[in-house]
């Protein structure tokens, strides 16, 4: 069997990943790795006080440095009020900068300081570590699998269509 047929499912198979109990179990299964993934960050993350929202602030600036307001706040679904909220949190914290476009005055570009830096990567080192594990344990095959159906499922990051 190639590589190809094995990604077409037959026509007897093909309707059973796509039957109801199959897509329930499948979001439990991504609600609960999500606790599994944050679980060892929510401790760190009392203990500066901050919370998920913070957390997935962090992130996204070190991913996307320069990300600005707007595009955060498309790519989370909160509130303006809650990402103002948040964004101050991190700037009395000194974790993270908004600084001024020097082509376009309007675009605050944001960056993380190296405090806000390194907070970042030690939250992102206990997801990475569970997620190796897991990865391992499932194989290359199933991670790329894995990808290939979250990527229909989520949207570019900055982008506010469903």
């Amino acid at each position: 069997m190639t590589a190809r047929s094995m990604d077409i499912p037959s026509s007897a198979t093909a309707h059973l990943y796509l039957r109801e109990d199959r897509i329930r179990q499948s979001y439990e299964a991504m609600m609960l790795a999500w606790r599994t993934l944050n679980a060892d960050c929510e401790s760190l993350l009392r203990e500066k006080e901050l919370g998920p929202a913070h957390h997935r602030i962090l992130f996204l600036a070190a991913a996307h440095p320069g990300i600005t307001p707007t595009a955060l706040l498309n790519s989370l679904g909160i509130t303006k009020q809650s990402l103002g909220r948040a964004l101050g949190d991190l700037r009395d914290r000194k974790l993270l900068v908004q600084e001024e476009d020097r082509h376009d005055r309007r675009r605050r570009p944001l960056r993380l300081t190296e405090a806000g830096e390194a907070l970042e990567r030690e939250l992102f080192l206990m997801i990475r570590e569970v997620m190796t594990r897991a990865y391992r344990e499932a194989g290359m095959t199933a991670v790329e699998g894995f990808r290939r159906v979250l990527t229909p499922l989520q949207r570019p990051v900055g982008s506010s269509a469903p």
